[in-house]
């Protein structure tokens, strides 16, 4: 009877021991940070791989979930997508779509979710008018001047080359993103240093500025030199689309030396260049697919972000959600500026790529932690983010 007892009184406790692992279990999984998400471009290399960071190394390491929006190409959809998240119980969004980013800060603000940019920034205006919302966290990402000053090096590196004969593509010019807007601003700009080449008449960059956002295109008509070709424009992502197909086409078959590209530009080119003399040169990121254009030659320059670039913006965020958000000593949301890497062999680029990747990113959980807190003050968080790691 009693050895009865002793068994009846052991299995009690194995199972009070197995309730208790599994309570404690279920209230891990409970405390996991939802964070949303945004994403104008699901599939590109550049999204793929920052989504792998985020899915494979940073949930691995921290208490957080991410939900992924599908691609979105509007406000419209950015605004569901927003809602969808918010329904689903994120804490906060991460935004690396931009059809009108406003709206996005807007309906967060007014939902209690926290909001941050990735990878990009707001002008100078809208960072006036949302630095002080409660649940604005910020942005890190190339800031509009780097934008700029990408595009521009880029298209001078093709002219100190002697190359006279560019096709454009504009990416999200239509749209009006900013960054994309900026870059093709400096390629345009890098051309117009000739005394004989002009656009619109102008040379001057504001002015390029000014009528890409007015027209949200190149205007061929409107490119005058006696250097340089400006033979073809192209932009957006319309790919089920027969006319954007037929303009991709004819810019290939204007036989280009160099299609300068303000983004995504292998994905949109690089099929359809294959086994011409065409060169891709673009602003992106390192990745597998540009690892190989570069060795074949597609591809011969390439600015291009990492993927764990996007590690200090999830730390603001953590922080922020933790409650112990990161501002600047007048109390206002971050805005911090990164930079590029630039390759021009594949070299080059190799020795960047294996610098960076999902088993061992740049920005590690060891170098996140020393962001993550409740007393990180803005001139620490403003040197780890702006403290150049290129690799030697």
């Amino acid at each position: 009877m009693k050895t009865l007892k002793k068994i009846v009184s052991v299995a009690v406790a194995l199972a009070l021991i197995a309730t208790a692992v599994l309570a404690l279990a279920s209230c891990g999984e409970a405390k996991k940070v939802k964070i949303g998400v945004i994403v104008a471009d699901a599939t590109g290399s550049e999204a793929l791989s920052f989504r792998n960071y985020y899915k494979e190394y940073i949930e691995q390491n921290y208490a957080v979930e991410f939900l992924y929006s599908d691609a979105l190409t509007d406000a419209e959809a950015e605004k569901a997508a927003i809602e969808n998240f918010i329904t689903s119980g994120c804490k906060a969004i991460i935004s690396l779509a931009s059809a009108d980013r406003p709206a996005q800060i807007e309906q967060c603000e007014k939902a209690g979710v926290y909001y941050a940019v990735a990878s990009g920034v707001l002008n100078d205006d809208e960072y006036a008018k949302y630095k002080d919302y409660k649940y604005y966290v910020g942005a890190i990402g190339p800031s509009l001047d780097v934008e700029y000053q990408t595009g521009y090096e880029m298209a001078k590196a093709q002219i100190a080359q002697g190359k006279t004969k560019f096709a454009i593509y504009g990416a999200g010019v239509g749209y009006r993103i900013d960054m994309h807007v900026q870059r093709t601003a400096g390629m345009l700009a890098a051309l117009c240093e000739d005394e004989s080449t002009t656009y619109g008449g102008v040379s001057i960059p504001g002015a390029i500025i000014g009528s890409l956002y007015t027209d949200g295109e190149v205007s061929l008509s409107k490119f005058q030199s006696s250097k340089y070709e400006l033979v073809g424009y192209h932009a957006l992502w319309n790919f089920g689309d027969a006319t954007w197909q037929a303009n991709l086409a004819s810019v290939v078959a204007a036989e280009p030396e160099v299609i300068l590209c303000a983004g995504t530009g292998l994905s949109v080119f690089g099929q359809a260049v294959s086994g011409t003399n065409v060169k891709i040169c673009d602003i992106d990121s390192f990745t597998s697919d540009y690892a190989t254009a570069m060795q074949n030659g597609t591809v011969t320059y390439l600015a291009g972000k990492y993927a764990s670039s996007i590690g200090p913006i999830f730390a603001a965020v953590l922080d922020a959600v933790n409650g112990h958000a990161v501002k600047t000593e007048a109390g206002e949301a971050l805005a911090l500026g990164q930079s590029y890497w630039v390759a021009t062999s594949y070299a080059q680029f190799e020795k960047f790529q294996s610098a960076d990747s999902v088993a061992n990113p740049i920005f590690n959980k060891t170098l996140l932690d020393t962001v993550v807190g409740d007393s990180i003050s803005y001139g620490t968080f403003k040197t780890f983010v702006e403290t150049d790691r290129t690799p030697a």
